[in-house]
């Protein structure tokens, strides 16, 4: 199998759009979002996410075949003034998981933000129920920091996990 990681670019705005939305029927538990949300999105919702500078998609693929996407952003509610990014939107199809492919996803994000002038944190959650997302997380070199309760997009309240990964800071 030959499997490769890219970001998207705007022209790249319906393979992405059909990759999160088969990602939330598939998965709704994960996300902060819901299927009946996004598929009400029109074609400049979906160009706007692409194009933001604060911002990256990757999509992952299967030679030619796109099976899964993560992202990355400047986290908007940072106190430290555009410091943090954070991790979003992660998800592979069922078949391709297990199979060591997160690597791919936590390289391109981490670089992205090593890249990315001023970051100096990147941060990450997921449900507690959420083992894997917790495993690969850790995996990466990101430390635990807190819990706390969440009311999730489907309505259910369980534990928020978060996680932290300082960059670029010099001791």
């Amino acid at each position: 199998m030959n499997f490769s990681i890219r970001q998207l670019t705007v022209d790249d705005w319906r393979e992405f759009a059909g990759i999160r939305l088969k990602a939330l029927q598939t998965d709704p538990l994960v996300f902060g979002s819901t299927f009946e949300r996004e598929s009400e999105f029109a074609e400049a919702d979906w160009k706007e996410r692409l194009q933001a500078k604060d911002s990256a998609v990757f999509m992952i693929y299967e030679n030619k075949t796109p099976i899964g996407m993560t992202g990355v952003s400047i986290f908007r509610d940072d106190p430290t003034l555009n410091k943090t990014a954070i991790l979003w939107g992660s998800w592979l199809e069922p078949d391709f998981r297990g199979k060591g492919l997160s690597d791919l996803m936590y390289q391109a994000r981490i670089n992205w933000a090593k890249n990315y002038p001023g970051i100096e944190r990147v941060i990450v959650s997921h449900r507690a129920s959420n083992l894997a997302s917790k495993y690969a997380n850790q995996k990466h070199g990101f430390v635990f920091t807190r819990t706390h309760e969440k009311v999730w997009s489907d309505g259910s309240t369980e534990d928020e996990v978060c996680y932290e990964l300082f960059i670029n800071v010099n001791p």
